[in-house]
C-alpha cells in the first residue's frame, strides 16, 4: 500500500488515525476477551471480530510500522 499521502498529511492527523486504529485494536481486543469469559459469542462472531482486529492493526502498521 501506497503510504506517500498519509506521510504527506500534518503530524497532529497523522497522530489522530493512528491513535484511532490502536483504539479499535484495543477495544476489539477487550471486547473479544469479555465475550470469552461469558460465553457470548458464536464462532463466527468470535472469527469476525478477530478479522477486525487484524484488518485495524495490518492498517496501523502500514502507516506507521514498530520500531
Amino acid at each position: 500500500m501506497d503510504t506517500s499521502s498519509f506521510e504527506r498529511l500534518p503530524e497532529s492527523i497523522r497522530r489522530l488515525v493512528i491513535d484511532g486504529l490502536d483504539g479499535e485494536v484495543q477495544s476489539g481486543l477487550e471486547h473479544l476477551d469479555e465475550a470469552k469469559k461469558t460465553g457470548a459469542l458464536d464462532a463466527e462472531a468470535t472469527a469476525a471480530i478477530e478479522g477486525d482486529i487484524r484488518r485495524a492493526a495490518e492498517l496501523r502498521n502500514r502507516f506507521s510500522p514498530a520500531k
